[in-house]
């Protein structure tokens, strides 16, 4: 039988619901985000709506939904996997409403974290987001970054003017109570610790509320990060009830296998052409699989 050839972009799930709900939220923060992500860096706007459209949908439960639906209409998949129980099985967090976004090392993903925190707390969607990364440094960069954006006049009046709930948020780490409105930046060692720690008392029980976004994500199902490995167990925490989950990584990979819950992709490739990240010397990673059929 003839060998079949695969792309990352194969995987990379796709949305189907443009109802009227979902496009008004999607609108009603596009000044928000033209003013955030310069113009070379139109697709962070494009990342963030995509996550967006997906989140606020009606349509699709949890990831398991979007999964179902992909896989009926893309062939691709159903050549991958002969049976949806095979493909299903990719996804670790199929029971919550989870997805990735792929963005290339350089691109800005902490911008568009922090777009996704603002307006999912500036509409309600939650009260709180905790923001977790692999390390003390991520999480200091980010938490200095952020301190930056929410503290722009330009911004913040932007988000008044859309009748935010949560408008101005407060950036914190786990060493104090996380309130409503408050977005937590920390490294994920620290979910681990029960002193010194508010990610319990902020957290138990109230995980329906709380929007997660896990930085450099691929730490997080990688088996070779054995001490980092409770990553995924918190996230799956009964305790805690995560129900909104996104990850992002510049490799999004389990060892050599593309993440299948990818919702947008903007990769080294495209960074490139665009003129956002300079020519790199090795040779482009282009995401291909082949497989005897």
């Amino acid at each position: 039988m003839p060998e079949v050839t695969y792309r990352n972009s194969d995987f990379v799930l796709l949305l189907q619901d443009d109802t009227p709900e979902v496009r008004e939220v999607v609108h009603k923060y596009d000044a928000f985000l033209s003013t955030l992500c310069r113009e070379e860096y139109d697709f962070q706007k494009d990342a963030v709506n995509t996550v967006i459209k997906y989140l606020f949908s009606k349509k699709y439960q949890n990831t398991g939904d979007l999964a179902r639906e992909n896989y009926s209409h893309n062939s691709k998949l159903k050549q991958k996997f002969s049976h949806i129980a095979d493909y299903l099985a990719k996804f670790p967090l199929q029971t919550q409403k989870g997805c990735s976004l792929d963005l290339a090392t350089g691109t800005g993903k902490s911008y568009v974290i922090y777009a996704l925190a603002q307006i999912c707390l500036a509409e309600g969607l939650v009260d709180k987001v905790v923001v977790l990364c692999p390390s003390l440094t991520i999480e200091e960069g980010l938490k200095g970054k952020f301190g930056q954006l929410a503290s722009d006049h330009t911004l913040k009046k932007i988000i008044e003017e859309t009748g935010a709930i949560h408008k101005n948020p407060a950036i914190k780490s786990s060493n104090d109570p996380i309130l409503d409105g408050d977005i937590c930046v920390e490294n994920i060692h620290a979910t681990y610790e029960r002193t010194g720690s508010s990610i319990e008392d902020s957290f138990k029980h109230k995980g329906a509320r709380v929007l997660v976004i896990n930085d450099e994500a691929h730490h997080i199902f990688s088996p070779a990060d054995n001490t980092i490995k409770k990553w995924l167990d918190f996230l799956h925490n009964e305790n805690f009830g995560f129900r909104y989950i996104v990850n992002l990584s510049g490799t999004p990979y389990i060892g050599d296998e593309y993440f299948y819950d990818v919702l947008f992709r903007f990769s080294i490739r495209d960074a490139i052409e665009r003129g956002v990240i300079k020519k790199v010397d090795y040779k482009f990673e282009e995401g291909l699989q082949v497989e005897k059929g």
